[in-house]
């Protein structure tokens, strides 16, 4: 049974309280990504970049399209020069070929980059992302970050994550979506609680398919709330099919198509907490996902041959 961790805050745990030395990667998600129609009359898009601070060797960079509803993805490589960035006004378009929604894994895999020394560091790199309304007026737009820690089952982790501030009322429309890295289907249980710290929508469940994504409008009228998720993983047990599930709201103005996007943040209870041992690391909470754990996704997905690039004034981009 899960309950709220609401009431037992023991830390808000966000990228602002990780050292600086721990902000890059070699592997992240990108929970969102379109190339897709929406509701009201919006077209929505994303831009993409990948940035390499190796000063000496190229990146070889996987990019793998997770689809929305968990169709089988693709895979697609990118190399990114030393010091240089790669960027797309439209990856889904550009890289794979395809008008639909979903999210991106993107990692740099060792046996992809044999030239360059075997450890996380050798192989990091920066990545982000812009998915935004592309209208006849102008762009209006949602900046959505690489990201790489996310939540386990409820019951074995004990960590749930919050967004808070959230309008789902009125003028404004308010989407909950998720993406699933493991091997079963999972549910996402949605919790909401109004300004006042009632709760009007009690574990509604967002059912995300495996090495899927899922998007759908937030069931409960709300004004200044706050969205609880938590996450239900029937194969939580088995090493080699567990979940890692990242999810997020998206608020969208409906008289303007501007959105504003929420990467929740992870709440941890003080049983859970002080039960470790030593020093609290913020960075210990939650499951970071790492190349490793990359590596099996790779392995269900189709993978093509990977895009060629030219040298633009905006930086490395697809030769189509």
């Amino acid at each position: 049974m899960k309950t709220s961790r609401l009431i037992l805050l023991a830390a808000l745990l966000s990228i602002a309280a990780i050292p600086a030395m721990a902000q890059v990667n070699d592997t992240y998600v990108i929970p969102a990504a379109a190339n897709a129609a929406g509701g009201f009359g919006t077209r929505w898009q994303t831009r993409f970049s990948i940035f390499n601070p190796q000063l000496e060797d190229t990146l070889r960079i996987s990019v793998t399209f997770i689809r929305t509803g968990g169709a089988v993805g693709i895979e697609q490589l990118i190399d990114v020069p030393p010091n240089s960035l790669f960027y797309s006004d439209n990856v889904l378009d550009d890289v794979f070929d395809v008008s639909s929604t979903g999210s991106l894994l993107v990692a740099a895999f060792a046996e992809d980059n044999p030239g360059v020394p075997d450890d996380v560091l050798s192989r990091s790199f920066l990545v982000n992302s812009d998915t935004y309304n592309n209208s006849s007026t102008g762009t209006y737009g949602q900046t959505i970050e690489g990201t790489w820690t996310g939540l386990l089952d409820y019951d074995d982790d004990q960590i749930s994550s919050v967004a808070h501030g959230i309008s789902n009322t009125g003028n404004f429309r308010t989407n909950v979506g998720a993406v699933n890295l493991g091997r079963c289907s999972v549910q996402v249980l949605v919790n909401v609680y109004d300004f006042d710290g009632n709760r009007i929508l009690n574990q509604s469940p967002l059912t995300v398919p495996p090495l899927g994504h899922i998007q759908d409008r937030l069931p409960v009228a709300v004004d200044g709330g706050t969205v609880e998720f938590f996450v239900n993983d029937p194969c939580s047990a088995d090493d080699d099919r567990y979940a890692v599930v990242f999810p997020y709201t998206s608020t969208i103005d409906n008289r303007s198509g501007d959105p504003a996007y929420q990467n929740p943040t992870l709440l941890a209870s003080p049983s859970i907490l002080y039960a470790k041992p030593g020093r609290i690391d913020p960075t210990t909470i939650g499951k970071k996902i790492d190349s490793s754990y990359a590596r099996g996704i790779r392995a269900h997905v189709e993978r093509r041959d990977g895009v060629r690039l030219h040298k633009t004034a905006q930086g490395w981009q697809v030769t189509k």
